[in-house]
């Protein structure tokens, strides 16, 4: 499908009503139509309640949008809060990479020396927190695994971010701080908590002064009091779950909440390089660096990637009923992002919109900011194959089968808490239908799982603690055993 947008001016540059739009400009340029009507088609594949989308260069708004309503009955528009989840990451990486401009703190330092209580597990090493340095946490490459045994993605139940950090500690990296590539929310949070403790501000509060208000973001926030007291907002709709507000304690990876025109203009700082009007809220060079791939096309908390043959750079985020993306076409001078209150894939509507506008307006390559990235990242691109190749680690565990793991033997389901299931849900659960199950079974002199977190071999590592192959941690110690921090219950053998 073609996206012209020839009629740039009063037509497509404000959100309305899905219903009424069409109507609307029904004698306009049926093209134009098109790129609305495609939006509507996406809401209506993906079942999303209500959205907001907008394409803009590093100047102006070229075409934004929004449809349906929020979880509240209300029309969604321009400055309705929807949470962006990881695209927090991004936001976080910017913060701290602040910080280090204005000499708070160092990338290259280890965390022990910002946070001397901090502590965390690891087969591999002793005193990993004494080589995880900040720019390992903004690359997925400190060795966290994803979730936190305290507030993640099965666990809804309100808790603080004091107690949602305080549970990393309770964790097992997966590989040697600095040797591979693992995506982790755990990363971010324990950068937000540094960020926090070296500026004597709370998250919330230095993100508001150093990002913020200085961009005219008066209604982003990651505080829950400031969310559940804005009536413009809705809540991510999750379809076996009745919809509610639940407060998010990822500290750095997923609280912060926005909209589409504030959300516009953060992306726009990224796309300007750090200016915003006529000085700059960061240097051209932080940018960059964020942009600079360290592993797995990820650079400090963001994306950097080429699809046929274009640069893009950008974050994704989703959970808690939520999508969205931002992404950017630096060589093009093109961004765009959508907020969603309902799972979907928007990083491929966002790329595929783009790309229409691009071949429609006949949009120049800046071959100088091509230059520029293959200077940072060229390398990456020529030898891709063998960069994202993982690098496997090993430490002392046995795997031949003992008797005593009999008792571990069995059918579990993992462990959902915090969440109103609608009806139907606690009927097939009741039955034994409605979980998500994991299998541990011996197999010969082996023992294995299957199932929600795929399948492989386990091998113990201390009485009662199993690493998988890649080193997710299986934990029979506690009253209720965890599989990748994450509770599970016995329900057979």
């Amino acid at each position: 499908m073609k996206f012209y947008l020839i009629i740039l001016g009063a037509i497509l540059l404000g959100c309305t009503d899905a219903t009424s739009f069409k109507s609307d400009i029904s004698e306009q340029d049926s093209l134009s139509i098109k790129s609305h009507e495609s939006l509507l088609k996406f809401k209506q594949d993906n079942k999303i309640e209500g959205l907001a989308f907008a394409i803009f260069n590093n100047k102006e708004t070229l075409f934004k949008d929004c449809a349906g309503r929020s979880t509240y009955s209300f029309k969604i528009n321009e400055e309705t809060l929807f949470s962006i989840q990881s695209i927090s990451k991004n936001i976080t990486a910017l913060a701290l990479l602040i910080a280090v401009q204005d000499g708070l703190l160092d990338l290259d330092v280890p965390v022990a020396e910002y946070l001397p209580c901090f502590k965390v597990n690891s087969c591999f090493e002793e005193e990993p927190e004494q080589k995880m340095t900040l720019r390992m946490l903004l690359s997925h490459t400190a060795g966290f695994t994803h979730e936190a045994p305290v507030g993640n993605n099965y666990d809804y139940r309100t808790c603080s971010k004091q107690d949602h950090f305080n549970s990393i500690m309770n964790t097992w990296l997966k590989f040697p701080a600095g040797k591979s590539y693992s995506y982790s929310n755990l990363g971010f949070d324990v950068a937000a908590t540094i960020i926090s403790q070296k500026s004597g501000l709370s998250f919330n509060e230095y993100l508001k002064q150093k990002i913020f208000h200085p961009l005219g973001m008066l209604c982003s926030t990651t505080d829950d009091q400031e969310i559940k007291a804005t009536q413009n907002k809705t809540e991510g709709n999750i379809s076996w779950v009745k919809s509610k507000h639940h407060s998010i304690p990822l500290i750095g990876s997923g609280a912060v909440y926005t909209n589409l025109n504030e959300l516009i203009s953060y992306v726009q700082l990224l796309m300007n390089y750090g200016q915003t009007g006529n000085k700059p809220l960061i240097e051209r060079k932080y940018i960059l660096e964020m942009a600079k791939i360290n592993t797995v096309n990820y650079g400090l908390g963001t994306y950097i990637d080429k699809s046929d043959d274009v640069l893009f750079i950008g974050h994704n985020g989703g959970g808690y009923g939520y999508s969205a993306t931002i992404l950017w076409f630096p060589e093009y001078n093109l961004g765009s992002l959508i907020l969603c209150n309902g799972p979907s894939n928007t990083f491929d509507f966002c790329f595929s919109l783009m790309e229409d506008y691009i071949q429609a307006m006949d949009l120049p390559i800046n071959t100088s900011i091509s230059a520029e990235f293959d200077m940072i990242n060229g390398d990456y691109f020529k030898n891709k194959t063998d960069n994202e190749q993982p690098v496997f680690s090993s430490c002392k565990c046995d795997t031949t089968f003992k008797t005593d793991w009999d008792e571990y033997t069995g059918k579990y389901s993992i462990v959902y808490e915090g969440m109103d299931f609608k009806w139907y849900v606690k009927a097939a659960n009741f039955l034994g239908f409605g979980y998500q199950n994991i299998y541990i079974t011996r197999d010969g002199q082996a023992l294995k799982y299957t199932g929600t977190f795929g399948e492989g071999t386990l091998q113990e590592f201390e009485p009662g603690l199993f690493f998988t192959d890649d080193f997710e941690a299986l934990d029979f110690k506690p009253e209720i055993p965890t599989f990748r921090n994450i509770k599970i219950r016995k329900r057979n053998n």
